[in-house]
């Protein structure tokens, strides 16, 4: 097994075993970032359309009835569907895939998100939906959206996210396991921030401290796609407390630092963004429609939007269960916003701070057994967004604080309203990877019955950049 390299110096647990052996011009930033970045997300596009034209033209291609026509200066939405399918996949790559998963058995859309892009408003957003939300599935009662494209493909699953969700889809990317690990390696690695070490048995994912941890692809690959997420807290190990909602966290982080990698690694090197493309051509099919000349059209469309504002947003879930199995079932109110972003309606005004707008770090500082993983569960539960759990520098806080990040006070006013036993406010310039900073004291009781919605006192609505999943923190 490929083994992570780390670069902060945190002491490593007892018990815990190590992983396995085994800048230029603004707008020529732009351009290699969004290399990158949508090779990650498989729309592998580059600036230098004539030099990669040949390999471009030798993509896969499928015939997909049913999609929306892409029409000029209008909004795009992109699906892009990382495969679970085990074809490409052998040996170490097969296992970080996930052992025992139930996509092993044939193909499945492991990971669903939608790609948007405006043109007229210059802004870009990645939308994931869980694989586990309970929709009607033309033809076949409801099921696991995920199971659309098991039962009839790319065809299916289009269809089931346009009837059941409302979304338009205009083009459609596939790609399977055995890119990711490619794409990562190529590129030298990745650093990824854990604020506890962590693991997952199924997939072989080995964090075993905290802090910055270099993966390599086979690492990267277990990241993503682990569903059985443990974090080590005061000893033991400790479940995370959603397995779906979690992963999509893991991935949208993902994304965004591929995104800085791209910048800092400087791909603009021929050799290296060549071998990228060929990655893709191996690993990525695409919809009929979209001619190499698309792809170069959706680079342009680009050009002007700094990959670093791409929103990451979440369709809003609340868990249940159907038929013995766990699923996630879709908050109508809450998702109107993000479906009406994605199909062009603007929203006539700012509204107030909602749970969904809120990524929390949720920090033990009471000294109570797994008390960051307890709260974080009904923090999910009730639709707040939690970023990570931790442990607070000390277990002496006898009052809970809510510490938020330069420009989030609406938000801590938001979340401490909602408290059962209120919290003081602070700011806290240091904070990275959440808007707030949950530090639980002795006095934590729990949300109240109904949390109250704060005014915005001007805070931009879902839509916005401030909304959107934060930055992660710095490796």
């Amino acid at each position: 097994m490929s083994s992570a390299r780390y670069c902060c110096s945190v002491a490593h647990p007892a018990g815990l075993r190590r992983a396995g052996t085994r800048q230029g011009p603004w707008r020529s930033r732009v351009r290699v970032g969004l290399v990158a970045f949508l090779a990650l997300c498989v729309l592998l596009v580059g600036s230098s359309y004539f030099y990669f034209r040949h390999q471009l033209d030798s993509l896969t291609r499928l015939k997909i009835p049913g999609l929306a026509d892409d029409e000029s200066g209008k909004v795009m939405n992109v699906l892009l569907v990382g495969s679970d399918s085990r074809e490409n996949t052998t040996g170490h790559v097969a296992d970080a895939t996930g052992k025992g998963d139930d996509g092993t058995g044939g193909q499945r859309s492991d990971t669903i998100m939608v790609l948007h892009i405006d043109p007229q408003q210059q802004k870009a957003a990645i939308l994931s939906i869980p694989r586990d939300l309970y929709v009607p599935i033309p033809g076949n009662g409801r099921d696991k959206v995920n199971a659309s494209f098991s039962i009839g493909g790319p065809q299916l699953l289009i269809q089931t996210i346009k009837e059941a969700l409302g979304i338009e889809i205009n083009h459609y990317v596939e790609v399977d396991f055995g890119g990711v690990e490619r794409i990562v390696n190529a590129i030298g690695g990745i650093k990824v921030h854990a604020d506890a070490p962590a693991r997952d048995e199924m997939t072989g994912l080995d964090i075993p401290m905290a802090g910055c941890n270099e993966l390599d692809g086979y690492q990267a690959l277990a990241f993503v796609r682990s569903r059985y997420y443990q974090t080590y807290e005061r000893g033991r190990w400790v479940e995370g407390s959603n397995s779906d909602i979690d992963r999509i966290a893991r991935q949208q982080d993902f994304i965004r630092r591929m995104m800085r990698k791209a910048v800092s690694s400087g791909l603009s090197n021929p050799l290296t963004l060549n071998r990228l493309i060929r990655i893709g051509v191996d690993n990525v099919r695409v919809d009929q429609q979209m001619s190499t000349k698309d792809i170069t059209t959706l680079a342009r469309r680009f050009r002007s939007i700094d990959p670093d504002t791409v929103d990451m947003l979440t369709l809003p879930t609340s868990d249940d269960f159907a038929g013995g199995a766990a699923i996630q079932r879709l908050d109508t109110a809450k998702a109107r916003e993000y479906i009406d972003r994605l199909n062009g309606i603007r929203p006539p005004a700012p509204v107030s701070v909602r749970p969904a707008d809120i990524a929390i770090k949720v920090l033990n500082g009471n000294g109570a057994d797994a008390s960051a993983s307890v709260a974080a569960s009904s923090l999910t539960q009730a639709g707040y967004r939690v970023a990570s759990t931790g442990d607070a520098p000390s277990y002496d806080y006898s009052q809970t604080i809510v510490r938020y990040a330069p420009g989030q006070q609406a938000k801590a006013a938001a979340l401490k309203s909602a408290l059962a036993a209120g919290a003081s406010i602070e700011e806290d310039k240091n904070l990275v990877g959440a808007d707030v900073a949950l530090v639980l004291g002795t006095d934590y009781t729990g949300l109240r019955a109904a949390a109250p919605a704060a005014p915005t006192t001007g805070a931009p609505g879902p839509g916005s950049p401030d909304t959107t999943k934060p930055a992660p923190p710095p490796c």
